[in-house]
């Protein structure tokens, strides 16, 4: 490797001749890894700890990436647990070992702090539960890497999310593992043992599991049987059947009130939205929608009710929805507009393209000028 561009005063060039050596070292002498494993961490150590130039940093990045290709597991795995404590740690060599057999990558997923979210979010996307259950049990996490493991479906990552008291579980997570929590007491203990869960999600999971947790619920959430049984019947009467009609689609004014009281404590968002239509809870989310773009129940049911999706694609466009969170807003209320039928491509064809062509400050004077606006 060349290295005339380092000034011969940098203390960068001898640290790395350094580490070649152990490198050297460690390959030459297999039964004195203990030995070879100190050598090549003092080593890195030195170097982390100097103040590196850009162009010294990505040299040491290259070198300790070509030497986590070529070490052994166990060597891949002491490095990584060392080097997860770090701050200083190049990015690149983070990510090789975030990307590298579970063993390796647990260290740096749970606890490296070079690791920003966007990072997670690549490994979340590109790697599969073991790597997904590490990153849940950080100590610190971002609602939008919290809902990604979530949207995830997977049981043990749910369950070492709701293991993780470090964190404050967002209102779209403590939806997704209560719904994911049903007949499955392995996630429902540990999420009913949080002190973020609200009642509502106690009675939610009441009839789903055993005994003891049953018991449970009735002492620390003060939860009676017949409150259960009353949220139970309030629950099923908010889901619609196929036959349901636009009167039917209007939600009752104890569903508006939470609404309300939702958009108060700022947690009315798109995903909690999107989350009551996965749920296949219709009226909640007209409550939840009217109350977030600002719109009467009627005129909301009016726009979802639109086989050509303009006036939902304008409402989405004044308030930064996305495209992607638009279409399935559009999908899911198929049943208001479809009359039994399924969505028609033709259909969500127009409706994206009219998203795509109308401005935003387009769509906030139409819902403005609108006689329907509140």
């Amino acid at each position: 490797m060349n290295l005339d561009f380092l000034d011969k005063s940098s203390k960068v060039t001898p640290l790395l001749v350094k580490l070649y050596d152990s490198q050297r070292l460690h390959g030459l002498a297999a039964d004195k890894k203990p030995m070879a494993l100190a050598e090549l961490s003092s080593a890195i150590c030195e170097l982390l700890e100097n103040d590196l130039s850009p162009r010294e940093s990505e040299l040491v990045a290259d070198v300790m990436i070509g030497l986590m290709r070529q070490a052994e597991l166990d060597l891949r795995q002491a490095l990584a647990e060392k080097l997860a404590a770090l701050d200083n740690v190049p990015l690149r060599l983070v990510l090789q070992m975030a990307s590298d057999e579970i063993c390796v990558a647990e260290s740096v997923l749970k606890k490296s702090r070079v690791l920003t979210d966007l990072d997670l979010i690549y490994v979340i996307k590109s790697q599969s539960s073991a790597h997904w259950c590490a990153i849940a049990q950080r100590k610190v996490m971002s609602d939008q890497v919290m809902n990604m493991l979530a949207d995830t479906g997977d049981l043990p990552t749910a369950i070492k999310l709701a293991e993780n008291k470090n964190i404050k579980l967002s209102e779209y997570v403590l939806a997704a593992l209560s719904d994911l929590s049903q007949g499955e007491e392995t996630l429902a203990t540990p999420l009913l043992y949080r002190n973020d869960v609200p009642s509502t999600v106690a009675q939610k999971l009441y009839q789903f599991v055993g005994q003891e947790l049953k018991a449970y619920i009735e002492s620390e959430y003060g939860i009676t049987k017949g409150e259960v049984a009353d949220a139970l019947d309030k629950v099923l009467d908010e889901f619609d059947d196929a036959s349901a009609n636009e009167s039917e689609f209007m939600p009752k004014p104890a569903l508006i009130n939470d609404a309300k009281r939702q958009k108060e404590k700022g947690l009315l968002t798109v995903k909690l939205m999107l989350a009551s239509l996965r749920r296949g809870q219709v009226r909640p989310f007209i409550a939840q929608f009217a109350q977030f773009a600002s719109l009467k129940e009627e005129a909301v049911i009016e726009i979802f009710s639109q086989t050509s999706g303009h006036g939902l694609a304008v409402a989405c466009k004044a308030f930064d929805v996305s495209k992607e969170d638009f279409v399935s807003m559009f999908l899911l209320t198929n049943r208001m507009r479809s009359k039994g039928r399924m969505v028609e491509l033709s259909d969500l064809s127009k409706a994206i393209n009219y998203y795509s062509r109308v401005k935003k400050e387009m769509a906030v004077d139409i819902l403005k000028n609108s006689s329907s606006a509140e």
